[in-house]
């Protein structure tokens, strides 16, 4: 199963924000989809990503004048995306490599051109290797019941 996949068969939409969108504006789309993250795109392309945790950020160091920041002034802009053919083993190890702590939530997919094509969360990909997971289950336990008796 590859990212593409989770996808076809996830039911919430892209959300987008504009660098220049006021952060205030960009809280209130993240909390009226119940949503945890933005997108900022460039010719199409993810150029940064304003999510929960950027906000907290933003909360802590400019309390007085947050609702006046920009997107562009709180979003990630050292984005770590994958591509519609990444496995949901090699999207996971993105999200959670101890190596570089990456330890991202939220993963934006792109297309072969660089181009925008949707975003994953932790919980898309968990979620898709329970599925997984229990489809394997189910074929296991019917490959033992089914299984030749010794006497036969």
């Amino acid at each position: 199963m590859n990212v593409e996949h989770i996808l076809k068969n996830k039911n919430a939409g892209n959300y987008i924000a504009e660098a220049n969108d006021s952060l205030a504006d960009a809280i209130k789309t993240m909390a009226a989809n119940r949503i945890g993250s933005l997108i900022v795109l460039k010719n199409g392309q993810p150029d940064g990503i304003v999510t929960e945790r950027d906000v907290m950020y933003a909360a802590a160091e400019h309390s007085n004048k947050m609702f006046a920041l920009k997107v562009a002034e709180v979003m990630s802009s050292h984005l770590i995306t994958c591509n519609l053919e990444s496995t949901l083993d090699h999207a996971m190890e993105m999200m959670i490599n101890n190596e570089t702590e990456h330890r991202i939530r939220h993963l934006p997919v792109v297309d072969n051109e660089g181009q925008f094509a949707g975003i994953i969360s932790m919980s898309d990909v968990v979620s898709a290797l329970l599925t997984k997971t229990e489809f394997e289950n189910k074929l296991l336990m019917n490959y033992i019941k089914n299984w030749p008796d010794a006497e036969a």
